[in-house]
């Protein structure tokens, strides 16, 4: 299924330069193509070692694989506690953000048996340092909470006055990104050899944002050269880190045909793909080499 590039929205760019995706990211002639579809609201995507791709359906507490050599969808769990944020840990376990449960379940990749890891707060995106600490956003109350490696115990990490959504680590990991939903700052929060946060935050990125000004910040992916790729409520953006403008624009990429917000974008491990998720289904659209090496 081939899926047209759709126009351009009413933006308001801070000053920022834009440049057009075609131009940067995608082959000549490349267009989108559909992974799944008829969901309620997909989101939280990860890939495991053989190339596997894992997303859940959040309202309907639903986790899927698509097998990376027959494109086929399998139903992995019909009982996520409306899993939102995925994310694979350095035991090799799926770990997700199981909000209606009010857990941080973790998924055996053998048998998919769950067992929960922290139970308490809501919680809605993920993300796991090397040596096993977990953070998770929790956007009803405005924390960001933590879970230790060894004893499990569950910690608040950051109490910020904005709501986090999406969050993700510098790929030093010295960094935990963490977006301020209904804006267009990405904040960046330093993480000690211990792994705990320390001092406040400061805006690390800033990303366009509709003349509402509500940026709708949700799941994204550092790049290995500095930039992030997000979803928000134009579509998906690439951005250059604070201070580093001039070497990059700002890329802004419409959701295609109309669609609503993208709520999550990733490269596939292989840089060959760019992956989003907008709601009712998943699109992906080959990418010119060298986007995220």
């Amino acid at each position: 299924m081939r899926i047209k590039f759709s126009v351009a929205v009413c933006v308001f760019l801070a000053s920022l330069a834009v440049a057009r995706a075609d131009d940067l990211i995608f082959p000549e002639e490349s267009e989108w193509e559909l992974v799944s579809d008829g969901h309620q609201f997909a989101e939280g995507m990860a890939w495991d070692k053989e190339g596997h791709f894992y997303f859940t359906d959040v309202p309907r507490s639903l986790l899927y694989k698509v097998d990376a050599n027959t494109g086929e969808r399998i139903l992995i769990d019909n009982n996520t506690g409306r899993a939102n944020g995925i994310v694979f840990g350095p035991d090799g376990r799926l770990y997700g953000c199981s909000r209606g449960a009010s857990r941080i379940y973790a998924w055996d990749p053998v048998t998919w048996g769950k067992v929960a890891v922290a139970t308490g707060p809501a919680s809605n995106d993920i993300a796991i340092l090397r040596d096993g600490t977990v953070f998770f956003t929790d956007p009803g109350d405005n924390n960001v909470w933590r879970i230790d490696p060894k004893s499990r115990d569950l910690t608040k990490a950051a109490d910020p006055n904005w709501m986090p959504n999406g969050i993700s680590l510098s790929l030093d990991q010295k960094t935990l990104l963490v977006a301020e939903f209904n804006s267009g700052t990405i904040h960046g929060f330093s993480v000690d050899p211990s792994g705990q946060l320390k001092g406040k935050s400061s805006p690390a990125y800033r990303l366009g944002i509709p003349s509402n000004a509500l940026g709708r910040l949700d799941g994204m992916q550092p790049l290995k050269d500095g930039r992030l790729l997000i979803g928000t409520a134009l579509g998906i953006q690439i951005a250059p880190r604070l201070g580093e403008e001039g070497a990059h624009p700002l890329i802004v990429i419409p959701s295609p045909d109309n669609r609503p917000r993208c709520n999550y974008a990733r490269i596939s491990p292989d840089g060959q793909w760019l992956y989003a998720a907008f709601a009712k289904d998943i699109l992906r659209r080959r990418v010119v080499e060298g986007v995220n090496h």
